[in-house]
């Protein structure tokens, strides 16, 4: 099935997905829920660390604010019951060393994976429940596909994707 670049509109691909990187691990499958619970980008869920996510008791926040190196943007979010639990279920097996340790740290270091191998491990199990493929921005296109059917406001998606006109919005979720 042809998806490369579309929001993914089918639950249960979402979910075969999920399962298929649970099998793999528990950092793979947390990559997958950021990716489509909340609207990030790949590259900004990478960034994420430690201290971003669970606050000095341990807990994890209910809501996340970081800024993007990138765009030295501030981003708020508030985590679903789905991307809580996966937090949640990949902290019991990791180490709660240093604070500011990436949240989605490689195997081989203290830096995070990177934006490839992300890309490698979201398409992989794409193309294990029958895509042809994702494109890095499919998820986040999939969360605004979620998020609009589920009765979010078209304003509120224009400007969390930065977009100039709510048209625009409609045309990256896949809503014609």
């Amino acid at each position: 099935m042809k998806i490369t670049g579309k929001p993914i509109q089918n639950p249960n691909l979402l979910s075969k997905m999920k399962q298929f990187l649970l099998q793999s691990s528990k950092r793979d499958a947390l990559l997958f829920s950021f990716a489509v619970n909340s609207g990030l980008k790949v590259s900004e869920i990478l960034q994420l660390k430690i201290c971003d996510v669970v606050d000095h008791q341990g807990q994890i926040r209910q809501s996340i604010l970081f800024r993007n190196e990138k765009t030295k943007k501030h981003k708020w979010f508030a985590l679903n019951k789905e991307l809580h639990e996966a937090l949640t279920e990949y902290l019991k097996e990791r180490t709660l060393g240093d604070r500011n340790e990436y949240l989605l740290k490689s195997q081989k270091g203290k830096k995070s994976i990177t934006r490839q191998h992300a890309w490698f491990i979201l398409n992989k199990a794409a193309k294990e429940v029958g895509l042809d493929g994702i494109s890095s921005h499919t998820l986040r296109k999939t969360w605004g596909y979620i998020c609009y059917k589920s009765g979010v406001d078209i304003a509120f998606l224009q400007h969390f994707f930065d977009h100039s006109t709510p048209s625009k919005t409609l045309k990256y979720i896949g809503i014609s």
